[in-house]
């Protein structure tokens, strides 16, 4: 009897999972074209394994200055062939290159329209920063559907911001939310039903 996928991530897995989304876009449109939508300013991309089951979902939205936003849910294997982890992620990767943070992330500050700063741990690597953790890619993107504008805050090894922005249409983010959430529940499968980002 295989394992369900297991709900965890490993901060290690980090560059690992950046790679996945760097090739999800080299290989996408040659491969599996019908797999990428366009919703509105979102590009879409739902990936499936060989037994046509999905197994990745990635959207990415282009913010100012050549910056990123990716909402990614991607089932991979973790140690055994059967046994698969889930990994969550909200990733901003944008020009400048930003070195590495400890495991722990780097305090990094973001804010919704003209609401207040919100400061959380994100994970930095070369020239992306990530939000990891299952219940803050949750809580994120519920604070981003519906919202206008996001600014988020990077800082460089040397601790200098480098700000990234990006306008929201929230009805185009609002059907984004709505099929990420939905793909995700998929991918997870049944058994991991009740996760935070997919309920």
């Amino acid at each position: 009897m295989s394992k369900q996928p297991s709900y965890l991530f490993s901060l290690k897995k980090f560059s690992h999972l950046t790679l996945v989304l760097g090739a999800a876009w080299l290989f996408v449109p040659e491969r599996a074209q019908a797999l990428a939508a366009w919703i509105g300013s979102w590009d879409y991309v739902l990936q499936h394994d060989q037994e046509g089951r999905p197994k990745a979902a990635f959207a990415r939205l282009r913010g100012d200055d050549e910056a990123l936003l990716w909402l990614t849910c991607t089932r991979y294997p973790n140690g055994g062939e059967t046994q698969e982890a889930l990994a969550l992620s909200a990733t901003v990767s944008q020009k400048s290159y930003l070195g590495r943070s400890p495991l722990r992330g780097r305090s990094t500050v973001y804010w919704f329209d003209d609401g207040s700063p919100e400061l959380s741990y994100w994970v930095y690597r070369e020239k992306a920063g990530q939000l990891a953790s299952p219940e803050q890619v949750s809580r994120f993107l519920e604070r981003l559907t519906g919202a206008q504008s996001l600014v988020i805050e990077l800082s460089n090894y040397r601790y200098e911001t480098q700000r990234s922005q990006f306008q929201l249409n929230p009805l185009d983010t609002k059907r984004v939310a709505e099929r990420f959430r939905q793909d995700c529940r998929d991918i997870a499968g049944p058994a991991n039903a009740n996760l935070p980002l997919i309920r």
